[in-house]
């Protein structure tokens, strides 16, 4: 995705360009909405290289941008806290995520909830998307959630605006950097996954 969007960055900010206000609005909603599949890590600058043209103003796509990513994390929090939880835990035994395993994050947020959302939103990467997710299969309180979470995207976004207003058309060249970190991210999860799995077949054997 990062590749996709980069080579056609020119094409990307043509046609944020022709968005309203409200059409901020909606990308920002939709880029948490579709999970994977809008990064922010490059559209958010994209406004911003819009802004450095004098195409936008800088507080209202801020505002906006702000507003529809956190009612899209919102969105993806019940989503998972009404549906995600009752799913895993009817057939989560068949993708080897069990009753316990449930426990075990539901533990992890109740002692480290703040901090594992702050983490996760600060990495420039894919990994953000999983940070509502998994806040609402644990249950995380909703407003707790929704505090950190409001007060981490505020600050983030109005870097990555600020990135690219003053990158500009040099923006590219961030973006080389920004994929590589999120390639090396994405490994390191893919290794636990492995790793996980392995854990249970492994801890299967030992009880037969």
């Amino acid at each position: 995705m990062f590749e996709i969007l980069s080579s056609s960055l020119d094409k990307v900010i043509d046609l944020l360009a022709r968005l309203s206000y409200l059409g901020v609005f909606w990308l920002a909603l939709l880029d948490r909405l579709t999970v994977f599949l809008i990064p922010a890590e490059i559209v958010l600058p994209a406004f911003g290289i819009l802004i450095s043209r004098g195409e936008f103003n800088f507080w209202p796509v801020l505002i906006w941008v702000t507003v529809g990513s956190f009612l899209g994390n919102l969105a993806l929090y019940y989503i998972f806290l009404k549906g995600g939880r009752p799913f895993l835990q009817k057939y989560g035994k068949y993708i080897l995520i069990s009753r316990h395993d449930l426990g075990h994050l539901d533990r992890w947020f109740e002692k480290y909830g703040e901090k594992l959302v702050v983490w996760g939103y600060i990495l420039p990467t894919s990994v953000r998307s999983l940070v509502p997710i998994l806040a609402g299969i644990s249950r995380m309180n909703v407003y707790r959630f929704s505090l950190y979470t409001f007060l981490i995207s505020l600050p983030l976004n109005l870097l990555y605006i600020y990135i690219g207003i003053k990158a500009a058309d040099n923006f590219k060249s961030i973006l080389v950097y920004v994929e590589k970190f999120n390639y090396a991210v994405i490994a390191i999860l893919a290794i636990l996954i492995v790793w996980y799995v392995y854990r249970h077949r492994r801890g299967k054997h030992l009880t037969h």
